[in-house]
């Protein structure tokens, strides 16, 4: 790395600090040999770069565990210090608004959610600002005390510009959030805005990394309204780098089949999001009086997806019909995915992969679909529904551009 034929010696010590910070990010407490192992660096450099970067409070040496004290001198580890810097995540979306806090190593601070549902983009953002300003006068910090602002959104995001380019479900486009955000807040620290499925990928691999076994190559799969799955190369020894915007949601079906929020016919998201399974539980509720869910309906209740998968479990066959169709769905794209790019871990996020039931029908789905009978090395990874890892991972895109841009 340090004699790239073509570099000039500023971009090559640039290249080199983010190099580090990345290794020391994803793999400390790490000795700065390992540091310079991993990276192909000569010992003294890493040496004067730490260095620099514990002199500015970026890191901190922590003493190994089996450091044998009365042997001469400790060995001493280097790690991200956690209390150098505090950043703010927020996940922007239709059903609910939610922001964390999180300190320099990801761990979450503080939290907040605004879980009144609208597709009104000013409401929105609006609700967005004010959790965020409370949840910080909440924790006692202030707006300068913030190192970094994520902000994740469903739909086709430029991050360069920080505006989101189109979200057909809700017919939101062309929105500047990054100055919208600064104009409602008054902050000005970095803003960096993603797509929320794109955020929550970065965020598996730069907070729980370890639970990909050592994949460098990831596809997320994240089920709700909508329905995304981004591949994230380079995630072994790097935090990743994103292939395409992930909108397998509106990969086609069935031709002719029925119609998307997106104008097409025949999409994913028309048989297997979960906005499209509470429509269809709705309607057979609605059919059947004597049904599980007709009691929500007739007391004025909101179908949610807790109440179908529960109303699944106690044996509403209707339901389970429409559960079962929407998994099988889902298994054939993720077959087609794998049999087209083969990324070495496939994490898929939904509520209703919850359930160990529906875990195993989409798994016999795939495999079933797969170009051949089975992949031995395919690994698959349920994560569990969590309503702030939007937020959780609009922060790790927040500390990502953070370790980018500083330099000591």
């Amino acid at each position: 790395m340090e004699s790239s034929i073509g570099n000039n010696l500023p971009r090559i010590k640039v290249k080199n600090q983010f190099s580090i910070k990345e290794i020391i990010y994803k793999f400390g407490p790490i000795s700065r040999i390992e540091v310079s192992e991993r990276l192909g660096l000569t010992l003294p450099t890493i040496t004067t770069s730490v260095s620099s970067m514990i002199k500015n409070g970026l890191l901190k040496e922590v003493e190994m565990d089996n450091a044998i004290k009365s042997l001469g001198r400790r060995t001493m580890l280097v790690d991200i210090n956690e209390k150098s810097r505090q950043f703010l995540g927020i996940e922007v979306r239709g059903a609910a608004r939610s922001a964390v806090i999180v300190d320099g190593r990801g761990n979450i601070v503080g939290k907040a959610r605004d879980d009144k549902a609208t597709t009104d983009y000013d409401v929105s953002m609006e609700s967005a600002a004010s959790i965020a300003s409370s949840l910080l006068k909440e924790n006692g910090f202030s707006w300068d005390e913030i190192n970094g602002v994520g902000i994740a959104i469903p739909g086709i995001v430029d991050n360069s510009q920080g505006t989101l380019v189109i979200h057909p479900g809700y017919k939101w486009q062309d929105k500047s959030i990054k100055e919208d955000f600064m104009r409602l807040t008054g902050c000005s620290c970095p803003i960096t805005v993603e797509n929320n499925t794109i955020a929550r990928a970065y965020g598996l691999v730069m907070y729980e990394g370890k639970v990909l076994e050592d994949a460098d190559s990831m596809a997320y799969m994240f089920i709700s309204t909508g329905i995304g799955c981004p591949l994230l190369n380079n995630i072994r020894s790097h935090f990743g780098a994103v292939t395409g915007d992930g909108e397998v949601g509106h990969m086609v079906m069935e031709m002719d089949g029925k119609p998307c929020v997106c104008g097409n016919n025949g999409c994913l998201e028309a048989y297997s999001s979960e906005k499209t399974i509470l429509e269809s539980a709705r309607v057979a509720a609605s059919d059947n009086s004597g049904s599980i869910l007709a009691q929500s309906l007739k007391d004025g209740h909101e179908i949610r997806m807790e109440d179908v998968i529960d109303a699944a479990r106690r044996g509403d066959e209707t339901i389970r019909r429409i559960l079962d169709s929407a998994v099988k769905y889902l298994g054939l794209a993720v077959a087609n995915i794998e049999n087209f790019v083969k990324p070495e871990c496939i994490v898929i996020e939904g509520k209703l992969f919850d359930e160990e039931e529906y875990r195993k029908l989409l798994l016999d789905v795939i495999r079933r679909n797969l170009y051949r009978a089975t992949y031995p090395d395919m690994k698959f990874y349920f994560k569990q529904s969590d309503e702030y890892s939007g937020a959780k991972g609009a922060s790790a895109v927040a500390v990502k551009w953070d370790l980018e841009a500083f330099l000591e």
